[in-house]
């Protein structure tokens, strides 16, 4: 079946506003392959009234991608509703999936336009304001997202539901981040500790992919730009009315409550 990418793109934008878990996809199926995904996501960019003020990277590792039937990682648009900086508070619907991923973001400082050349690991980095510890909520709007694999998800806003933004960092390019490791703690017990070797072996790795990513369809990396690079920890669900902080150690703390 073939689905209608305008028409999806507009009831998946209804259900996150209206913080709704749909039955099933619309148009009565999910995407058939990742092509037809990203045709939903990218109309979904072009309907929202609000501004893209970044960009998530997911499935950026080869555990991951495996399991969700991908062969690269995934890159979707951040809007302003749902990103804020710490603590921040997530109102999500009660059958919510609530998944909690501790990962390492960046804020751009220059715009890196679209060039047939691909960004090196050097010219990113040096790109960058600030490094931010960060936490994302991964959520989809519709039922059995998840199972459908990366067609599944990524026409579904790419999974995004809200992300928290710790302090930002200058100094960053010093710091191993491959080494770095990140605990989160819910309502203040310890629920699992990530380490930033599962970002595509280093969040860096992923920022420049996502950069090139972009470059490749067409679209920049704009200064003020946040990117969050993906899970240092996989996917941990949290029970509603609970309270996430992400330890990042002498990076700071990323806090994220649900009401």
């Amino acid at each position: 079946m073939t689905i209608n990418a305008d028409n999806a793109a507009a009831e998946l934008i209804k259900a996150r506003q209206g913080k709704r878990i749909l039955d099933s996809f619309p148009g009565g199926a999910f995407p058939a392959d990742v092509d037809a995904a990203y045709a939903v996501l990218d109309s979904i960019a072009a309907q929202m009234t609000t501004p893209v003020v970044g960009w998530k990277a997911a499935l950026t590792n080869d555990e991951v991608m495996a399991k969700m039937n991908a062969t690269a990682p995934a890159c979707g648009p951040l809007f302003e509703p749902y990103v804020a900086a710490s603590p921040m508070t997530v109102s999500l619907p009660a059958e919510s999936n609530r998944g909690l991923e501790c990962e390492f973001a960046f804020r751009m400082a220059k715009t890196l336009a679209p060039r047939a050349e691909p960004y090196t690991d050097a010219e990113v980095a040096a790109a960058v304001a600030t490094m931010h510890p960060a936490m994302e909520v991964v959520d989809v709007r519709v039922k059995d997202g998840f199972a459908n694999g990366a067609r599944g998800i990524i026409g579904d806003f790419c999974a995004n539901a809200a992300l928290a933004l710790g302090p930002g960092i200058e100094d960053w390019q010093g710091i191993d981040l491959a080494a770095k490791e990140v605990e989160l703690r819910i309502d203040g017990a310890h629920a699992v500790t990530g380490i930033g070797s599962a970002v595509l072996g280093n969040p860096r790795n992923s920022l420049t992919w996502v950069a090139n990513f972009l470059s490749g369809r067409g679209i920049a990396l704009e200064a003020g730009h946040i990117v969050t690079t993906g899970s240092t920890m996989g996917i941990h669900p949290a029970p509603a009315g609970s309270t996430a902080v992400g330890d990042y150690g002498d990076l700071g703390q990323v806090e994220i409550r649900f009401a």
